[in-house]
């Protein structure tokens, strides 16, 4: 069986995140009769992966739970109750988010997030601007957004989405609780650990959720500044770009670290 991961591999660092998704299927697959191979990527970068074995069906369905499956064409994406999709781009000029669900079977489809909803679903409707949305939740390209499919055109070659209601509450719960947090992206799980420890931040971190294979949230501990770990942290990542966000919304601020290109 052929299948497409909904993951995305940041560009020019393929062989450091397919490196690091190889280890974790074959820590998936120990213990079951099953062989895989990565076959490469995507147009839109994300992991096409064959599976053969006896167990085949049962790990197909576990990466399905852990990482997603992309859609095999417009009816699958629609059937679906909900989907994970990756933030591409905004335009304030039309009022949208356009969102990477993965689908390979049309090049000129796109799932797209009117600023409405999503204004109606994180700020109860608020008259909150799109880039201000984006800015306050760090919603940077290839940022993972699980959605809905609220509307589709019957031409096939776009679909309106929204957040699902746990993609929306766990978004209100950043809001919530008193942590600050710094959203990384393009960097691996344990490339993220390594730079904590080699920081000496271990004191000063609560927790690091996955988010995606290149995107996670450092959890600070109460009362710690995010920014004022972000140049320790960032020192340590040179190819990653962090982000922080504060409950309080009053400082959020964007970290560029000088990308350098690993292959």
């Amino acid at each position: 069986m052929k299948l497409t991961l909904l993951e995305k591999i940041p560009r020019g660092r393929d062989r450091s995140f397919l490196s690091e998704l190889e280890k974790r299927l074959e820590e998936i697959a120990s213990g079951l009769v099953v062989e895989f191979e990565i076959l490469g990527l995507t147009d839109k970068r994300m992991p096409r992966v064959q599976v053969l074995g006896e167990d085949e069906e049962a790990f197909v369905e576990i990466l399905r739970k852990l990482f997603g499956v992309a859609p095999r064409n417009i009816r699958d994406l629609v059937d679906r109750a909900v989907q994970k999709g990756f933030m591409e781009k905004a335009s304030e000029q039309k009022d949208v988010m356009t969102i990477d669900v993965g689908l390979e079977d049309s090049t000129s489809f796109r799932a797209f997030l009117r600023t409405e909803r999503l204004r109606a679903q994180l700020f109860e409707g608020a008259p909150v601007s799109l880039q201000a949305m984006i800015s306050r939740f760090g919603f940077v390209e290839d940022f993972p957004l699980e959605i809905r499919v609220v509307s589709y055109a019957g031409t096939g070659q776009e679909a309106e989405v929204e957040l699902s209601d746990e993609q929306r509450d766990k978004l209100q719960e950043w809001r919530l609780l008193p942590f600050d947090r710094i959203t990384v992206r393009n960097s691996t799980a344990s490339e993220l650990s390594s730079a904590v420890r080699k920081a000496g931040l271990e004191r000063d971190i609560a927790g690091i959720e996955s988010l995606s294979l290149g995107v996670h949230s450092v959890i600070c501990k109460l009362g710690t500044d995010g920014q004022g770990l972000v140049r320790r942290l960032g020192s340590q990542l040179e190819a990653a770009q962090l982000f922080v966000f504060h409950p309080n919304g009053e400082r959020t601020q964007e970290t560029r670290h000088k990308t350098k290109t690993h292959r």
